[in-house]
This record gives C-alpha cells, structure tokens and sequence, in this order.
C-alpha cells in the first residue's frame, strides 16, 4: 500500500471523507462509518483482478487502468455479517438526513461512490491494501436489488470477494454473484479508480 495512504489517521481520514463526499454532491456534515474487522492477507495483482475482469464481463465492456500492483480480496463471511449491516445502516442514515433515495438512477453513483469509500476506510483500518473494487455502470434493463428496470443508466459496485466476483446494489444492500446479476449482459463500464 502506498505509505502516504497508510498513514492516514482521525482527522486526515476525516478530510478523506469530506473530500469523497463532496465531489459526490452529498452535503456537508455527514458521516461515513466503515466496520472494522477487515479480514486482510488474501490479495491479487493489477493482471490478475483484469483476468477476473475479462472473464467475468461481457465483451467490449470498458475497465479503466489499473493503478495499483495490488489489490486486497474482501471476505465473503466479512462482507456479509459485518459490511452489508455498516452499509445498510449508511443508507438509512443518508436518507434521514434528507439525501433523496427514491431509487432513481439519478442517486446512484454517489450511493455506490459511499459503498467504496467504506470498503478503503475498512481497508486503511486494516492496514490492508486498496480493495479489489469498483463502480459499474449499468444500463438497468432488469430490476435489482429494490431498484426497477428504469432502462435508463446505473451504477452499483462491484466487489471481488474469496467467493468470486459480486455485485452490491448499495442502496439496499442487495448482493449477487457476478455471473447471476441479471443487468450482467448491458454493463457498459467499470471504473476501478
């Protein structure tokens, strides 16, 4: 991990956040928690994480570069019995504090941005590498996750856990093998930075 990011503490990870936030258009003054307890030790190179990309996603899908050498592997067990429960909790807090998540894609890529920023706040917690994760693009043919087919675009993200690669819709919580989304066929992009 990069050393300048390890050393990233309290209020440095504090400004992290509002930097995160900001560019989102989340307002000013919320929080974002990320459970602790990141299992770490399991990770995979940049050509690794691509061979799972090229695998997995429909041809002609657009990833963007890999910036980094290596990427942590998030638990499955951890994912689902500590990070699903922090993230739903997120959510629930975001909408009480009036930022609109009426399930229109217009929310989306700042709901998923939320769900990655606390995958790297568990990660530098852990003092674990940057996790294998990232924001996809959709085009939302098929409902998912509480979310309509609005046949418009979407995002949601996209997590590479030791059970394979899946999918969180973030608002909701809702997960899915990679291979089972049913919106798998009209992915259009993945942006891992």
């Amino acid at each position: 991990m990069n050393a300048s990011i390890s050393k990233l503490k309290g209020s440095a990870c504090a400004v992290f956040c509002a930097c995160v936030l900001a560019s989102t258009g989340f307002a000013a003054g919320l929080r974002v928690d990320a459970p602790s307890g990141m299992p770490t030790g399991k990770t995979v190179t940049a050509q690794q994480l691509w061979q799972v990309f090229d695998s997995s996603l429909p041809k002609g899908v657009w990833v963007s570069p890999l910036e980094d050498a290596e990427y942590e592997v998030i638990s499955a067990k951890w994912l689902k019995y500590d990070f699903l429960p922090a993230l739903k909790l997120q959510m629930k807090q975001l909408r009480e504090n009036g930022v609109a998540a009426d399930g229109s894609a217009g929310n989306c890529n700042g709901f998923a941005l939320i769900c990655r920023l606390m995958f790297s706040l568990a990660a530098m917690q852990a003092h674990a590498r940057g996790p294998a994760t990232a924001t996809v693009v959709v085009h939302q043919d098929q409902a998912f996750g509480g979310i309509p087919a609005t046949k418009e675009g979407h995002c949601v993200a996209f997590v590479l856990t030791d059970e394979g690669p899946w999918i969180i819709e973030a608002q909701s919580g809702v997960t899915t093998q990679l291979s089972a989304y049913p919106n798998l066929g009209s992915i259009q992009l993945v942006s891992v930075h």
